[in-house]
């Protein structure tokens, strides 16, 4: 009888340890003092099994105390249910402190942003310099088969062609590719060609006099929905040089009545003829073709107004046929408030890698180009632009996500991030190119600038 209460007492203990500590994990800026209650009733707990059961019914308790106060603090606290990758996310990052390192400027080339020198704090032995100052808002890029970069400007219509002519990593040469667009955002480069997303269509321009300016413009699909909400769209293609194109929503949470919105859709370019390849995104303003695995991964912004500890922004590997659940589940299969059910997300794909609450993900590239050393190469690379707010400043950043063998891991490791003073929020990154030359490209939007990584080891 009394082992049997000494067991009882022990698993006790440990289902409110960890169930006090699932809780105070998801309070903000908790300090280490409310560390000591569930490491106090955990540590009780788990010296009681083991003096009455042994270790292994200890460990088993251990394991099973745990799950038991996941469910329960998801289903009694949904507002502040546990994420598991952000949890771990948040463990393996609280404590991290990079290197800051300068953002090297051309001379004579310093703009409004960059009088003075800014700096960058890093978690990798690299270089950062500024490759260009843009005209405008720079958002998507590419480069050709001959270096050069190109970036859309959305606000000017235009796209702008960068030249590094003496490979210093900066770049000498701004040449207006391409003007009158209707806010132009994807980008992509493909056998000679540039295709261009506009909210409307998709278009296909070509420079066959090699003066550095499209002078042939096809129409690849149009009809494209532009009644509101998201009108940003991104690119990738594959092996076989079908593209893909995201559509995103016009709402919050909503049941649309244009199928197309929420997809991913599959480009045929010779003829025009596309389909819708995945739906259930909201918005997806990041897309990346694996050539190496014959994959494509997108970031999804979810939806909002679920509260400050839900987190609905995901990276997704991106199926054909594939439902990822909005408007009806996010994360891994979770219902939502107003339109989900359990039987809603019977048949919806989780989420590849769940974020942590208002992560607003944006560009995706992979690294496995760089000249860098293998970590960084086995990598994806995901902006993130969180809360603008100065005081929350610590999601706009670059983190990267192991990736390897196909598969990715379910947490991020801090890469880049600093993008403010102690007075004003001076630059946000939007999009990340992984280049042929063996550096990583960063565009800010807020700076009007164009970043390159060079990483000063490869080993």
């Amino acid at each position: 009888m009394r082992k049997r209460l000494l067991l009882a007492t022990g698993g006790c203990l440990l289902l409110f340890g960890w169930f006090s500590a699932f809780l105070l994990s998801s309070f903000p800026q908790q300090t280490t003092m409310y560390i000591l209650a569930p490491t106090l009733l955990l540590g009780v707990g788990l010296g009681l099994m083991h003096k009455t059961a042994g270790w292994k019914i200890a460990a088993v308790t251990l394991t099973f105390t745990a799950l038991t106060a996941l469910l329960a603090m998801n289903q009694f606290f949904p507002s502040r249910s546990v994420s598991i990758s952000a949890f771990k996310e948040r463990m393996r990052n609280s404590s991290q402190t990079g290197t800051m390192v300068p953002i090297l400027v051309a001379p004579g080339s310093r703009t409004e942003v960059f009088t003075d020198e800014r700096f960058l704090e890093t978690f990798a032995n690299i270089e950062v310099k500024l490759f260009a100052s843009l005209p405008g808002a720079g958002q998507m890029m590419c480069r050709d088969t001959s270096g050069n970069l190109y970036v859309t400007i959305p606000e000017l219509g235009a796209i702008y062609l960068f030249k590094d002519v003496d490979q210093d990593g900066f770049a000498e040469d701004s040449i207006l590719y391409h003007v009158g667009l209707d806010r132009p955002s994807g980008l992509l480069w493909s056998n000679d060609k540039i295709y261009v997303a506009e909210p409307s269509q998709l278009l296909e321009l070509q420079d066959t006099d090699q003066d550095h300016q499209a002078d042939t413009v096809r129409v690849v699909i149009d009809g494209l929905p532009d009644d509101g909400g998201h009108w940003k769209r991104s690119l990738a293609s594959d092996k076989d040089e079908s593209l893909y194109l995201s559509v995103g929503s016009r709402c919050n949470a909503c049941e649309e009545e244009n199928q197309l919105r929420g997809t991913v859709l599959k480009i045929d370019l010779d003829n025009g003829e596309y389909s819708i390849f995945a739906k259930g995104l909201r918005h997806v303003p990041g897309l990346v073709y694996s050539t190496e695995h014959n994959t494509l991964w997108g970031t999804e912004i979810g939806r909002e107004d679920l509260g400050d500890q839900v987190s609905t922004d995901e990276v997704n590997q991106i199926v054909n046929r594939g439902h990822y659940g909005w408007p009806f589940c996010y994360g891994n299969n979770s219902p939502d408030p107003s339109f989900g059910s359990s039987q809603s997300c019977e048949e919806t794909l989780s989420a590849a890698v769940s974020l942590s609450p208002h992560s607003n993900p944006f560009g995706i590239a992979l690294g496995g180009s760089l000249n860098a050393p293998d970590e960084y190469k086995n990598s994806f690379y995901l902006v993130l632009r969180g809360p603008t707010e100065i005081s929350q400043d610590s999601h706009m950043k670059l983190i990267r996500i192991p990736y390897k063998d196909g598969k990715i891991a379910d947490y991020g490791k801090e890469f880049l991030r600093g993008w403010s003073d102690s007075e004003s929020l001076w630059g946000s990154p939007a999009a990340v190119l992984s280049g042929a030359d063996g550096h990583l490209y960063i565009s800010d939007d807020r700076a009007q600038a164009i970043y390159r990584i060079r990483w000063l080891s490869t080993q």
